[in-house]
């Protein structure tokens, strides 16, 4: 066995121990299994192994690596559709819910309006019934103040006992 054999056999015991968990487990890991077969069929024969390495750089030549990396990642991208419908669905709703804000605020102005002119009306009313009442009035007239009497010092609480 040559080096390139050792090569191939140490990817052929890699992948046995990567299938050993799933084969436990009952399961049956299909392509960890394809690398062991491929594995040990290109340490032992020389000839296998050629007819892999130039399928594998055919594959992976110009277009088809550049067409699989393409791929891949359109592959990865999508798993981002979800969220950026989520968004563009979360953007039309505030659209909606601001025209739904703007179109109840200009209601309610139109409400301000009219129940602001009913205040003044009713604030018009008011002073003018003030007004009519503080002219109908009569002027006060003034009335002379009513003597009073000194008061006595009997009844000044201040005072104390008196003794002779």
């Amino acid at each position: 066995m040559d080096r390139d054999g050792l090569t191939w056999f140490g990817l052929a015991i890699t992948a046995a121990l990567v299938a050993m968990p799933g084969v436990l487990a009952g399961g049956l890991p299909l392509f960890p299994l394809f690398i062991v077969c491929v594995g040990l069929a290109c340490t032992l024969h020389s000839g296998s192994r050629r007819l892999v390495v130039s399928t594998t750089l055919r594959l992976l030549s110009r277009g088809a690596f550049r067409t699989a990396i393409i791929v891949l990642g359109a592959v990865m991208l999508i798993q981002l559709l979800p969220l950026e419908l989520a968004l563009f669905m979360a953007g039309d709703v505030l659209a909606y819910v601001e025209v739904l804000a703007a179109v109840r605020l200009i209601a309610a102005n139109a409400r301000v309006q009219v129940i602001r002119g009913m205040i003044e009306a009713k604030t018009d009313q008011w002073r003018a019934a003030v007004r009519r009442r503080i002219a109908n009035r009569t002027p006060r007239v003034a009335r002379p103040s009513a003597r009073r009497r000194p008061p006595s010092p009997d009844d000044d609480p201040a005072a104390g006992w008196a003794f002779a």
